[in-house]
């Protein structure tokens, strides 16, 4: 009878002490600082200073655990904003990103660094590698593995594209990104919105090559809109005017546009033959 009392004595108190499963519990392991593990066995935002999370990150890296480095990186920028590592913790974080496919919070992590960071000697490849994930969602490319439809798909473009006009207006993706806002809302089906995206090409931008295109693109939608019988008769009058316009503004850009040859017929030409299906 006692011995029986003793041993539920000691159960009791084992299941006292012992974590619970499935509830979060700190690890201690030799010469390193307790880590906060969640109930699914993934370690919570990481504690340090700036230092301390730039070698987490790196030896997380070496060991091939992507995503601990990419938290490392984030809480380092989140708890030290100010530190001269911050900058390049948040432009590796956005490659780990992006090499993860977890595009569209790689292209959120290469604006945040531009716009945190404007001095940083990452900014052009930041302003780039936004573009090149824009383009991925603009043109439906792995889309299948991201699962993601395709509406929401040019939503995104749009966001990413948008954000590479915000952060960088004079830059050398800029009036591309303008245009190809136009070409995401013109795949929607969203005619006005395309129309003013590709007017803004035109205004903001009339030196660049691209704006040829753009007043084409005007042109196509208002000519489309009259073959198809919309009620709206201005429509065939502005195509009349802007086939008018495109070829007179064409032959003065003759010079400009053959010095952008290889832009021209490996991103532009492409993407009209798509567009004019």
């Amino acid at each position: 009878m006692h011995f029986a009392i003793r041993v539920l004595l000691v159960l009791g108190v084992a299941a006292f002490l012992l974590p619970e499963s499935g509830k979060a519990s700190v690890v201690f392991k030799p010469g390193k600082k307790p880590e906060y593990v969640g109930a699914d066995g993934v370690e919570e935002e990481l504690s340090g200073d700036a230092v301390d999370l730039f070698q987490i990150g790196q030896a997380a890296e070496k060991e091939g655990n992507t995503k601990r480095a990419i938290r490392a990186y984030k809480s380092l920028v989140k708890r030290h904003p100010k530190d001269k590592v911050a900058p390049n913790a948040l432009y590796r974080a956005a490659q780990l990103q992006e090499q993860e496919h977890l595009f569209f919070a790689a292209a959120d992590s290469f604006s945040q660094l531009v716009e945190k960071y404007p001095g940083s000697p990452h900014f052009d490849e930041a302003i780039e590698s936004q573009f090149r994930i824009g383009e991925i969602y603009l043109n439906g490319k792995k889309l299948k593995f991201l699962g993601i439809p395709v509406a929401s798909a040019l939503d995104r473009a749009v966001t990413v594209f948008a954000n590479v006009v915000r952060t960088a207006p004079y830059g050398k993706y800029t009036a591309r990104a303008q245009f190809d806002i136009g070409l995401a809302r013109e795949k929607q089906g969203a005619n006005d919105a395309a129309i003013q995206a590709y007017q803004a090409v035109v205004d903001k931008f009339p030196n660049e090559p691209i704006a040829v295109d753009a007043q084409y693109q005007i042109g196509y939608i208002w000519f489309t809109a009259a073959q198809l019988g919309t009620k709206d008769a201005a429509a065939a009058v502005n195509a009349r005017a802007l086939t008018s316009k495109f070829s007179s503004t064409s032959k003065q850009l003759t010079h400009t546009r053959s010095q952008n040859s290889t832009i021209s017929r490996n991103i532009i030409a492409p993407r009209l033959s798509t567009t004019t299906r």
